[in-house]
């Protein structure tokens, strides 16, 4: 008896594996009220996955997109073409997300977005919240499954010209911009709102276009 609960006890084991460096989660971003992004899920993984599932939760003022009562999510190029998504609602308002494969396929790669959320935010969007991917489970083709960390994701709201994040447009966010063009540091979201006109590049143009917006109001 107590040999066949050892065997038990080691089946288990075998089944369910943590994997502490191998991460789901989604990198910190922007948006601006009204509008929708895709927003991309990254899976960082030394092991080889053909499949997973999280618990997505949004705060109160973003929201995902539906198609025909669907769920928008797309799969990027690390899937194979036996992969396929699926989703539904649970009862405490999370989305269970799903990915598998018929034939145990491995997801290539062992790092970048595995897949895309079509993300809106509400027309009265004005603050920071938390986006939580709860629950991340990956399974091997081989069927075991490993537990992965829960992760948060800061979003923020962006308003256009708002450089610095404190949701007003006027000297304070050129003297920021300035400060990039000459060499300062900044943390990556400031560089990112830094890039006002959307050329990749910061620039005077960038300086020039919160100009335009202070003079305008």
């Amino acid at each position: 008896m107590r040999n066949s609960l050892i065997l038990i006890a080691l089946a288990v084991i075998t089944t369910f594996a943590s994997s502490a460096d191998d991460r789901l989660f989604i990198q910190d971003f922007n948006i601006s009220a009204g509008k929708t992004m895709q927003v991309p899920v990254v899976l960082l993984n030394d092991t080889a996955y053909s499949g997973l599932q999280t618990d997505l939760y949004l705060p109160d003022g973003l929201s995902r997109d539906k198609e025909n009562n669907v769920f928008l999510i797309n799969l990027t190029s690390r899937k194979d073409k036996s992969h396929v998504v699926t989703s539904r609602q649970l009862d405490n308002g999370a989305i269970r997300i799903y990915v598998t494969s018929a034939n145990a396929s491995v997801f290539s790669g062992n790092s970048g977005a595995i897949l895309t959320l079509s993300i809106t935010a509400a027309n009265d969007f004005n603050k920071s919240a938390k986006i939580e991917l709860k629950n991340s489970i990956c399974a091997e083709s081989i069927g075991t499954r490993h537990v992965l960390k829960n992760e948060i994701c800061e979003v923020n709201a962006h308003l256009k010209c708002d450089v610095n994040g404190d949701l007003e447009v006027n000297i304070a966010d050129i003297n920021v911009i300035t400060d990039i063009i000459l060499g300062g540091t900044v943390d990556p979201l400031t560089r990112q709102r830094a890039d006002v006109n959307g050329d990749g590049e910061i620039n005077i143009a960038d300086v020039n276009t919160v100009t335009d917006a202070i003079l305008s109001k």
